[in-house]
């Protein structure tokens, strides 16, 4: 793995150069005396910088001189000291030389590399070092300096040394093969000016380069004949040694752990804290000595490493040939892994770094793969569309990306929202509102006009956005009876089972959305009725449920959406809430806050945290008392613990992370059992704990998952004897194979693929100590209990096999367990923000470490967290001159369109007409689709990019059924869409379910007919083979490569399904002999109900037949116009492409022709046959050269539409 420190002085790198980056004590099984080192890095090679570092160049670069010359790249002061006013003293930080990159071979690597005597294996290590710098010098960026972002230059200068011991821990140096790479503090510009770096896109890409080291060395060590298998921390480690001898063999790892044990830190900062203060001096022995050493304790277990070489080689003979044939199967692994990485990172986020895709996808083929494979996999995806790239911020080092489908999921919510304003009558009018609101007397203002603002509302959706602690409950209560009043149902939804719980309690029938969504759809026949739906905690809801709700609910049903967008938001992708309310849904605000009245000075700190001014909420909390610093954990855990003793009742501690959670839980146990608050008797229990690290496309790995993890099956398997609800222990997994081997119910072993089973959840297995007295809290729903998920309780009595809780909430309820099925609770003193969300309690005490991840330390954990508190709120923490300005770290979830409206159109920067530019490509198609949506008729976009076609066509549809021309209720067709493949010799290119047209067959030696169609059954990427199932029923195995007059003269179709509805335009992709219209030409659909019925551009309504039916598309934006004469056509393209030779032609002949253009100027010098650009799309005043380069904003463009991009939101 990659380690990066902390940044060095020029003073402490060239003490490193000299005592430990070259010390002959670093390197025992090099016998050529010191270790000299070895420059890489492009800046590094154009500096002349080549083979064995000197002392006298390391030392310049560390100075931020130039290596020959002297000559001073980086500007920088000397350390001076000065004298405060108090008379202390203040030393300025010197100058920082650079960083020191450590890349670790996996203990395993290194016994076998050095213990083992495989010289190969260290040459693996030093390869897979030079691939994985490579990759992270990409992402080098200068530090520009003021407020101006960094510029991503892609050059640097890094020294490598190469070690092969560790530190020696009672006189024991164990082999530890290792590079440290020094990663100068300079690079070089664009314009060739020298600047200091930029770290943060370093440590950025850290994760990233140590997937391609990892991914490198092990398909290095495979080749090499190694069996490779995942370690504890998901390194590859080679099989062949027990886990006593790679214990014994690490000891400086032990006292690493036992360090951050006794002082309670953890992460990776405090693990190089702990590395510095268990030091060994490294003492200078010799090499016979070191060897020997290492061979005592490797005799000691058997010489497993002379049996693990030894066998490696002998397998390497065998598999020699084999490996010569792979690459077939490297491509189809490459596809694997590209697509896992794909599904796992867009199910939690809408918007991925191209690095962390690329890291889960290498990942997902270690070993199998190469990173060129994955890169070239990745690439072709996102020339077909499958990954879209997005806008990042300006200060973004590598490329962000989204998938069509997420940009659909948001512009369909918005489309709803949109489509259902100004579209219904109000529930009651403005008098019987207002009466409505009055009937409950302790109502505030605020609550008041949320009420009246809802019955009165004329939008099928309404919003309410409500702070924490406003009184929401009784609104809701309130709106309720006034809908039921007038004829309405009323039912809630929610995404988590206790907010549903918390509706049902104010007397609405409420459930989970997901058991709406999983509802079978209403019977079309069955009398309507209408429904006003609650969805509350909107904020908790993904992108994607949203977009599966909104299509669900009837026409004549209305929705209330109700959450907080400061409070924590899903797992899964999106903030559909927020973007909802960004689009312009109205929503009514519910901002006085009463949950803190009785204490005036903490609610106005509780209001700044609401706004979003972390800091100065913090610093108000801080002034009051409230913030207590304690360093140590151990001792704050302690203090944690002895402060809720004091006070237990209606009192709940809120922790940022599971470690610390557990910990401060069995503090706190100690201390009420000292009080005499808790039962002495304690009993073990096995509980279990779900596995939320894990993502869908995980469960369908076999490498995500551990032996001894408890698996539960919704749905069950009949093939594989697994009954539904039953659950399973994994004995092991064979992540070569994706399999799982675990054990049932029953004792029996059963073998399978988790991608063949859906409906599985990961749990791990613990026992804790429970006894009378304790607060628990349940981890699942259990439907029969009346428990959901993160309920609280205590425990009353402890019986053999039996527990008893009393239930928090407004009414007392007792409920009874065996704790032997039932398994799924823990503790529940100290819970995680995330499930103290939606309590209320008398007092809240918050455990805020501020070296903890910006992913738990944030706005939302302390805006959450405090607002519990109804009396009195307390942090410890272990810096409280920090605590403010790390807590304001914004971590909102990303979205792929930004449906801001800017408060101005931005000014046109030329006159014509007919040539809108703009800087940014997604405002050009948003431009297009609005221009083609306000006057359709004979209307056509030409756009060459496939994925830009795409994307305008589902534009346009969704404008036009905005608008009503064309129905809302759409029909998913399976269409079949012509494959342009790159090799179609190569049967990778190929996927199951493709439809294989064949002009020419191959009836003597294949049985494959002319002019037939054929289905793809299987690829065998080993033989280069593909199974094809013809239309009569027979399966014919072929080679793509060796059927050359065949493969080259058929057509290759993929079937997807596509939405189309009665009024959408249609093109055919296909022409029909007899038919009255041919390949090219437009229709529009007039009815799809019982087949599709279209009306020819020109000509009569046709009916189509079910094989025609596959052969259509959208028909807004095309290609090219190969038939039909449009009267107005909209050219979209990027300024950097040719004009289309069409235009020319049409604009002579009187046509409509408009050019949407963006990324600067118009080309009109384009290579043979040069095409002009019209004199009638000609801009009247040409753009300034300055201007040009800048690319302007658009030119006479429409309304503004929403953009494409990636964006956070920076606290509310």
């Amino acid at each position: 793995m990659l380690s990066i420190s902390k940044a060095l002085s020029s003073g402490q790198a060239q003490t490193y150069h000299k005592m430990e980056f070259t010390s002959d004590t670093q390197s025992y099984y090099k016998q050529d005396g010191a270790v000299e080192g070895e420059w890489q890095g492009q800046l590094a090679a154009k500096m002349g910088l080549s083979g064995a570092v000197t002392s006298a160049e390391f030392t310049r670069l560390t100075e931020g001189r130039h290596p020959e010359t002297g000559e001073e790249m980086v500007k920088h002061r000397a350390a001076q000291e000065y004298k405060n006013a108090d008379g202390t003293t203040t030393k300025a930080v010197e100058h920082r030389a650079g960083w020191d990159a450590t890349f670790s071979a996996p203990k395993s690597v290194s016994l076998t590399a050095l213990v083992g005597g495989d010289e190969r294996v260290r040459e693996a290590h030093s390869a897979a070092v030079t691939a994985a710098l490579t990759e992270l010098e990409r992402y080098t960026q200068a530090r520009i300096g003021g407020n101006n972002p960094a510029e991503t230059t892609g050059k640097f200068i890094a020294a490598k040394f190469e070690h092969d011991t560790a530190r020696p821990v009672d006189g024991y140096a164990a082999p530890q093969l290792h590079t440290h790479v020094f990663i100068m503090n300079v690079t070089e510009r664009a314009d060739g000016t020298t600047r200091a770096l930029q770290p943060q896109s370093m440590f950025d890409s850290q994760n990233f380069a140590t997937a391609v080291y990892q991914s490198a060395l092990t398909y290095q060590l495979r080749k090499l004949g190694y069996e490779i298998e995942a370690g504890k921390s998901g390194a590859p480690e080679i099989k062949g040694y027990s886990q006593e001898y790679l214990d014994a063999s690490s000891p400086r790892s032990q006292q690493i752990k036992d360090h951050l044990a006794k002082s309670g830190y953890s992460g990776a900062e405090a693990s190089q804290i702990a590395a510095h203060a268990t030091r060994d001096k490294k003492q200078i022995v010799s090499l016979e000595e070191v060897v020997e050493a290492h061979r005592t304790l490797a005799a000691t277990f058997g010489d497993q490493t002379e049996t693990v070489v030894r066998e490696a080689r002998e397998r390497a003979k065998i598999q020699q040939t084999k490996m010569q044939d792979r690459t077939p199967e490297e491509i189809a692994r490459a596809k694997e892994a590209v697509t896992y990485a794909r599904s796992s990172n867009f199910e939690r986020e809408a918007v991925t770094d191209e690095r962390t895709l690329m890291r889960d996808a290498l990942r997902r083929g270690m070993g199998e793969t190469t990173y060129a494979h994955v890169k070239a996999e990745f690439d072709a995806r996102h020339s077909q569309g499958d990954f879209r790239e997005l806008r990042g911020e300006k200060h973004a080092t590598g490329r962000s990306f989204t998938t069509p489908e997420t940009i659909a999921n948001e512009r369909a919510n918005i489309r709803h929202v949109m489509a259902g304003q100004n579209a219904v009558e109000p529930i009651m009018s403005s008098d019987q509102a207002a009466a409505q609101a009055a009937r409950r007397a302790f109502l505030n203002e605020a609550q008041r006009t949320v009420i009246q603002e809802v019955l009165t509302s004329s939008d099928r959706i309404h919003g309410v956005q409500g702070l924490a602690g406003t009184g929401k409950t009784s609104v809701l209560s309130s709106i309720r009876e006034g809908a039921e009043a007038n004829g309405y149902k009323v039912e809630g939804f929610a995404p988590t089972s206790r907010a549903a719980g918390q509706l049902r309690q104010e007397g609405i029938e409420a459930t989970t959305l997901q058991s709406f969504l999983a509802r079978k759809q209403q019977d079309p026949s069955a009398p309507a009725s209408r429904h006003l739906y609650m969805l509350d905690e909107s904020s908790l809801a993904s992108t994607k449920q949203m977009r599966a709700f909104l299509e669900k609910i009837g026409p004549e049903d209305r929705l209330l959406v109700m959450g907080d967008t400061a409070q924590h938001q899903g797992v899964d992708a999106g903030r559909p809430f927020e973007q909802m309310q960004d689009a312009g849904m109205r929503t009514s605000k519910l901002d006085q806050i009463v949950r803190q009245r009785k204490n005036p000075a903490l609610l106005e700190a509780v209001q700044h945290l609401a706004k979003g001014e972390t800091v100065k909420g913090v610093q108000m909390l801080a002034d009051q008392g409230r913030v207590t610093q304690i360093a140590d954990p151990n001792q704050r855990t302690a203090a944690i613990a002895k402060d809720y003793a004091r006070a237990p009742e209606n009192t709940i501690i809120v922790s940022p992370d599971n470690r610390s959670r557990q910990l401060i839980n069995e503090a706190v146990r100690v201390e009420l059992k000292s009080a005499g608050k808790l039962g002495q008797e304690d009993q073990k229990f096995s509980i279990l704990a779900h596995r939320s690290d894990m993502t869908g496309a995980d469960r369908e790995w076999a490498a995500r998952y551990k032996a001894g993890d408890v698996l539960k099956y919704e749905t069950g398997s009949k093939s594989h004897g697994i009954a539904r609800n039953s659950t399973a222990t994994v004995l092991s997994t064979d992540a070569r194979n994706n399999t799982v081997t675990i054990e049932r119910e029953d004792g029996q072993a059963v073998t399978y693929d988790p991608k063949r089973l859906k409906g599985v959840n990961a749990y791990r297995e613990t026992e804790k100590n429970f006894g009378e007295g304790d607060r628990i809290q349940f981890t699942a729903k259990d439907k029969a209990l009346g428990v959901n998920n993160r309920d609280l309780g205590t425990i009353t009595k402890l019986e053999t096999g039996q527990i008893t809780v009393q239930m928090d909430g407004k009414t007392t309820r007792t409920i009874q367990f065996a704790p032997a099925t039932m398994r799924h609770f823990d503790h529940g003193y100290a819970v995680t923000s995330h499930v103290s969300q939606g309590l209320t309690e008398g007092r809240v005490i918050a455990n805020i470490d501020t070296e903890s991840s910006r992913s738990l330390i944030n706005t939302r954990l302390a805006y959450v967290s405090i607002s519990r508190a109804e009396h009195d709120a307390r942090i410890y923490t272990n810096d409280a001159e920090t605590l403010g300005t790390r807590l304001a770290t914004d971590v909102s979830k990303t979205t792929a369109v930004d449906f801001r409206r800017p408060p101005q159109p931005a000014s046109p920067q030329m006159s014509q007409g007919q040539v809108y530019e703009y800087a940014d490509p997604n405002h050009r198609l948003a431009a297009v689709a609005s221009a083609f949506a306000e006057r359709p008729a004979n209307t056509v976009v030409i756009a060459k990019d496939k994925e830009e076609r795409r994307e305008l066509n589902q534009l346009i549809r969704a404008d036009l059924q905005a608008r009503g021309l064309v129905a809302p209720d759409s029909k998913a067709l399976a269409v079949r869409s012509e494959q342009n493949l790159t090799n179609p010799k190569n049967a990778a290119e190929y996927a199951p379910g493709d439809i294989i047209q064949y002009k020419q067959g191959s009836p003597s030696l294949e049985g494959i007919p002319n002019n037939r169609t054929a289905v793809v059954v299987s690829t065998d990427l080993k033989f280069n083979q593909l199974t094809v199932q013809i239309s009569h029923g027979d399966e014919v195995t072929y080679s793509p490569h060796l059927t050359t007059a065949m493969t080259s003269q058929s057509k290759v179709y993929r079937e997807e399904l596509q939405e189309f509805a009665q009024g959408d335009r249609i093109r055919f992709t296909q022409s029909t002999e007899g038919e009255s219209f041919r390949r090219g030409d437009f229709a529009t659909i007039t009815s799809i109900s019982d087949g599709i019925e279209a009306r020819l551009e020109k000509g009569p309504t046709v009916k189509l037949t079910t094989d025609q039916a596959r052969h259509i598309e959208h028909g807004y934006a095309v290609d090219s116009l190969k038939t039909g004469a449009p009267e107005r056509i909209l050219v979209s393209q990027d300024s950097s492409l040719p004009i289309p030779s069409e235009i020319a032609q049409l604009s002579r002949t009187g046509r409509d022709v408009s050019l949407y253009i963006s990324d600067g100027t118009v080309q009109t010098n384009v290579p043979a046959p040069s095409i002009a650009l019209p004199e009638q799309l000609k801009p009247s005043i040409a753009l300034p050269e300055q201007q040009q380069s800048q690319s302007p904003a658009n030119v006479n463009a429409p309304e503004q539409a929403p953009v494409v991009q990636h964006r956070r939101s920076h606290g509310r």
